[in-house]
């Protein structure tokens, strides 16, 4: 339906403008001089009329400069139409007045009309109804005095040679009209068409920008191989949110409002952007999603949008890892943060509505409500500087896997009034096995010495293989150690 609006609006467009050059080019150029020059014609066959045929001929100059301004105002076909309409029927008149004062059918003048009709109802693309008036305009005048003689018995045998020549103008006018409309409407079907795919084109354009502006937004917030399910379709922003188990965690930075009036702003932007970019590339290569930023920390949380057996571990592995990066980078911030950078870790499991949060004409987020995001937070809140803190069930779980940790006790926590609050201290995690070429054991210290020979700044993040051996992939290409060492 939208597409048939667009070709008939698009045909009325392109009709007008033709009617608006032919009527512009008529009056400009043809009218006024082939009606003075006719005259010389009065002059030979009717002296005796010259004068008054002369004074005829000229009110051809006011009607061709009223239809031209008329002309150049009308934006609307139906109203072009209908003042090429007028504008046929007022020549036709001079010429209809001629031979009414001839009072002679038989005369040569009616040649004029089949001009006149010629020129209106072949080339100006008039609709039904206006093409019947404008013929009938032409040529009922004159049809009416044939009509007048036949009654006064005075009908002349050369008249109907003439009858004869304008039923042959008209049957040649409406041959010529259905040839040029054919021509015309293919024409603008094929414009039609042709804006058509553009448009789609365009769309597609627009859609798949928007599509890719989406997913770089996302590759902030999602580790590579989650984005890659997102285009190929295995996950999809649009479905329902969902309840699942998951792991949260919040790393924040010790006392920096503190250094917000103290730090040079310069000073205070290096080490925050430093701190970021630690804190996620770690968070990312643990296959955790980011979640939001709460002033100058970070909720994370993991085993959504993809799921993983050993998604608590990962979490783990990244908190000590990412506190032990921010110390291992002691020397840039005693430069900028002009002392070491301490950070705080709460780290709590349980169930949460997990999906995409929001509005499409304004913004979605993948984001999780749920009880353990604000327990990690509060678990920030008491614990000591670098102490990464975690609740009993986390606890219980890694403690299986081979992690260290340290009971603190019962806690309060503010908005957790229950009695069962037993927080631990997270201390160290197991030595795991990584494929890096040699088959050697490391622990999370040697991860950081993994590069992709394609690209060396891309960040590797750590997955498993079908052994269920530790690797490294590259977030670009996802090229594994074992598949580098193949090659």
């Amino acid at each position: 339906m939208t597409t048939n609006s667009n070709y008939f609006k698009k045909r009325d467009q392109v009709h007008n403008a033709e009617v608006q050059s032919i009527v512009r080019l008529i009056s400009n150029w043809m009218a006024v001089p082939l009606f003075l020059v006719f005259w010389f014609a009065d002059i030979v066959l009717y002296a005796e009329n010259s004068v008054e045929f002369l004074c005829v001929r000229l009110l051809i100059i006011p009607i061709c400069i009223l239809i031209n301004r008329q002309i150049r105002k009308s934006n609307d076909y139906g109203k072009s139409q209908a003042i090429a309409t007028v504008y046929a029927i007022s020549i036709a008149g001079l010429i209809n007045y001629l031979i009414f004062r001839i009072n002679d059918t038989s005369t040569s003048y009616y040649a004029g009309l089949n001009l006149i009709a010629i020129g209106g109802l072949s080339f100006i693309p008039f609709r039904r109804k206006y093409l019947f008036i404008t013929a009938a305009g032409i040529y009922f005048p004159y049809l009416a005095l044939i009509i007048v003689e036949i009654i006064k018995g005075q009908f002349k045998m050369n008249t109907i040679g003439n009858l004869f020549f304008i039923v042959g103008s008209i049957v040649i006018c409406s041959l010529i009209r259905f040839f040029n409309e054919k021509l015309r409407n293919s024409e603008i079907h094929a414009k039609n068409e042709l804006e058509n795919e553009l448009r789609s084109r365009e769309l597609v354009i627009i859609k798949k920008t928007e599509e890719a502006t989406k997913l770089h937004q996302l590759s902030s917030q999602f580790s590579p191989q989650i984005i890659k399910a997102i285009r190929g379709g295995q996950i999809s922003i649009d479905e329902d949110v969902k309840r699942a188990e998951i792991c949260a965690i919040f790393i924040d930075i010790v006392k920096s409002t503190d250094k917000v009036t103290k730090l040079d702003e310069k000073d205070m932007q290096l080490s925050l952007a430093r701190f970021l970019d630690t804190t996620l590339t770690t968070f990312l290569k643990y296959d955790l999603t980011i979640d939001k930023f709460h002033g100058d920390g970070v909720l994370a949380f993991s085993n959504m949008p993809i799921a993983r057996t050993d998604f608590i571990s990962r979490t783990c592995m990244a908190a000590l890892e990412a506190v032990q990066a921010i110390q291992d980078d002691k020397s840039f911030y005693m430069k900028h943060w002009k002392s070491e950078l301490q950070v705080r870790v709460g780290i709590s499991t349980g169930f949460a509505n997990v999906g995409f949060y929001g509005d499409q004409k304004y913004f979605k987020t993948f984001t999780a409500i749920g009880v353990p995001l604000p327990y990690a937070s509060r678990l920030t809140s008491i614990g000591e500087p670098n102490q990464i803190l975690i609740d009993h069930k986390v606890a219980s779980i890694v403690n299986e896997a081979g992690f260290w940790t340290e009971d603190v006790g019962r806690k309060y926590l503010k908005g957790f009034d229950e009695d069962t609050n037993s927080i631990f201290k997270l201390i160290s995690a197991p030595q795991i096995q990584i494929r890096d070429g040699d088959d050697n054991d490391s622990g999370l210290a040697g991860s950081d010495n993994q590069k992709c020979p394609k690209h060396p700044s891309a960040v590797m993040f750590l997955d498993t293989n079908a052994q269920g051996h530790y690797i490294f992939k590259c977030r670009d290409c996802e090229n594994d150690d074992e598949a580098q060492k193949a090659a």
